[in-house]
């Protein structure tokens, strides 16, 4: 099969320039690029949060990054005496006055770098054609999923909530559908029994740093094959909203769990009992014969935990907190609010639904 059109066999040039677009705070995949020889010119991320450290990049001097996508304002930091401009400049840190790589401003940055290909590793803003353009050779990005199953944000989260036993990590072509490119390479994970959304993230970004890395060996040595997806087998979940992260009392008691499990752990998984709203922070899947009571029953309660009866099976709630309270005042109320007998509801308030979502 000839090499993707994009893709051009570079085996005259011993070493690629390269800008790497990333978010995540795994510098050994900057490492590994470098000791293979290539030339990371720019590295470059977005900074949303408003911290001291400017977004986490305390790691800034120790590391290849060079440029912050910022925006135009100063950023509002927990300290009043930090500067976030001041400490960039300290760190020679180039500050570029937009938050989106799409930006004129950015695209012109990237044409005066002169790159021969441009690494996207786990970066959250979808590149259009200005940005898509500018590099030599094209663009690799590297996706949490095997391609083409499970395109889009947040595919940990909606392979966990279906109860997927197998997850894995893509490098593809970029191109202006997303998550549609032709696969350039792929690792099988699998999925533990228990294995939250966090958990399996950092495995992937470690999968993703040694795959990633062999793909630009392979652009550089002449070697790089990408082959099209297979479109009919194609699905694609988009961002998760507040309907998503409900529990379904009727579904199984796995199915719950599961839902648990995908949202850790980044936030708790949300249920309401009588208009109170209830923080769940472990839960865990027990098979049971039918009892008679209805999903959502609680049937057991001892030493802090719940049994809740489910369409299939109880789910063993082990960790709760009844919004807004916490400490003494929580583990009292636990006791009058949630008695043997009552049932959950079968959705949270808008209280609950406004749980901060993790991209």
């Amino acid at each position: 099969m000839s090499p993707h059109p994009r893709m051009k066999a570079v085996s005259k040039v011993p070493k690629l320039r390269l800008l790497v677009l990333s978010e995540v705070d795994d510098w050994d995949f900057g490492r590994q690029l470098k000791a293979c020889g290539h030339d990371i010119v720019a590295w470059a991320r977005p900074m949303w949060k408003r911290d001291p450290k400017c977004g986490g990049l305390c790691h800034a001097v120790r590391t290849t990054i060079n440029a912050i996508l910022c925006r135009p304002k100063p950023i509002r930091t927990i300290k009043p005496r930090f500067s976030a401009w001041k400490w960039l400049n300290k760190e020679k840190i180039l500050r570029i006055t937009s938050p989106n790589v799409n930006s004129p401003t950015f695209v012109e940055y990237v044409k005066r770098l002169n790159v021969d290909l441009i690494v996207v590793y786990f970066f959250p803003q979808i590149l259009k054609t200005a940005i898509l353009q500018t590099p030599r050779l094209g663009i690799l990005n590297c996706h949490p999923s095997l391609l083409p199953r499970f395109g889009g944000p947040h595919p940990a989260f909606w392979m966990l909530k279906n109860g997927e036993s197998v997850a894995g990590v893509t490098v593809h072509v970029m191109t202006e559908k997303i998550d549609a490119g032709d696969i350039v390479a792929q690792q099988e994970l699998i999925i533990g029994e228990n294995e939250n959304a966090g958990q399996l993230t950092q495995r992937q970004h470690h999968a993703a740093s040694a795959l990633l890395t062999k793909a630009v060996n392979a652009m550089a040595q002449g070697t790089i094959d990408p082959k099209p997806q297979n479109i009919a087998e194609r699905s694609y979940f988009g961002k998760k909203k507040a309907g998503d992260t409900i529990p379904d009392w009727n579904g199984s008691a796995r199915q719950i769990a599961n839902l648990w499990r995908a949202l850790q752990p980044y936030e708790p998984l949300i249920a309401c009992l009588n208009g109170t709203t209830i923080r769940i922070y472990d839960a865990q899947p027990q098979e049971g014969s039918p009892s008679g009571r209805a999903p959502g029953e609680i049937m057991a309660k001892k030493s802090g935990r719940l049994l809740v009866q489910t369409g299939n099976g109880y789910l063993e709630i082990r960790s709760y907190e009844i919004v807004p309270f916490h400490g003494w005042v929580n583990r009292i109320l636990q006791e009058f609010l949630l008695p043997v007998g009552s049932r959950f509801d079968p959705a949270p308030p808008a209280m609950g639904l406004a749980s901060k979502a993790v991209s």
